[in-house]
């Protein structure tokens, strides 16, 4: 069956009564991949376009709020530079314009390139269900390979992201358009001067650099400290040779992603 709920209530009474039996679906760019690929097969479809409210995006106290069906090309507008770039680095313009941030999380691909600029961010998810709304920074969203906090009933509702951080993101991938990343990195810098690192393709999830990032606050953003933390920046991953890359590249590129990144930021 397919549903096209017009308000978020709805949806989730709907998904409520499925449970596991239905699949949101809004630009389905990740979902029908999965289904061509016979590794999806939702019996029930609840689609998001329809919720006007899904697609909003507010100002509010420093922070920007992106609806759950804000996609990569809106995200790409922002005045958020790692999110930004991210956005505009996923797929083709036709890949953008229909994929969703939320949708990219939810699917929680190793690989993800907003998933990565959106951890550096400090971003927080408000998920909603028929048993009420609640908050979860994205650190602690991606429990292992595709498995997200997502309850079955669950949905993402927001992306809260705040606006004051300095910022920056690149991918190393083999094409510059349907690029999935070899390695993606995200350095950000809050106004308290602490020091945000994120990975993408180099764990089952993507990822925080925790250890480098307490050791730059604690050390500052000089030259030296830089080189020291690409070090510990390959240190701390954990990737795995596959077709598009071998582990040891993986972990060298990141090292120099990561210090790139942040010799840019101390310049700015």
């Amino acid at each position: 069956m397919f549903y096209q709920p017009k308000v978020i209530a709805e949806a989730l009474e709907l998904k409520a009564q499925l449970q596991e039996r239905a699949t949101f679906i809004a630009g389905g760019t990740d979902l029908v991949v999965l289904m061509n690929h016979g590794k999806a097969a939702p019996e029930n479809f609840i689609d998001l376009t329809h919720i006007r409210e899904l697609r909003a995006i507010h100002r509010q106290n420093g922070s920007l709020e992106l609806a759950g069906n804000v996609t990569h090309a809106q995200a790409g507008t922002l005045p958020v530079p790692c999110l930004a770039k991210a956005s505009l680095s996923v797929g083709g313009p036709g890949i953008r314009e229909l994929g969703t941030l939320a949708g990219n999380l939810a699917t929680a691909s190793p690989a993800g390139d907003a998933s990565t600029a959106l951890l550096a961010l400090d971003a927080e998810l408000e998920i909603n269900s028929i048993r009420g709304t609640r908050r979860l920074p994205l650190e602690k969203f991606f429990l292992a390979y595709r498995k997200t906090a997502l309850a079955p009933d669950e949905l993402i509702t927001k992306i809260i992201v705040p606006t004051n951080y300095k910022s920056d993101w690149a991918k190393n991938g083999k094409r510059g358009a349907v690029n999935i990343s070899i390695v993606a990195a995200a350095v950000a810098i809050t106004p308290k001067k602490e020091v945000r690192i994120a990975l993408a393709s180099v764990a089952p999830t993507p990822i925080r650099c925790y250890k480098t990032e307490k050791f730059l606050e604690k050390n500052g953003l000089g030259n030296g400290t830089i080189r020291q933390a690409a070090e510990m920046v390959r240190g701390e991953i954990k990737p795995i040779t596959d077709h598009r890359a071998s582990a040891d590249y993986k972990v060298h590129i990141s090292g120099v992603m990561v210090r790139r990144l942040l010799e840019n930021l101390a310049k700015a």
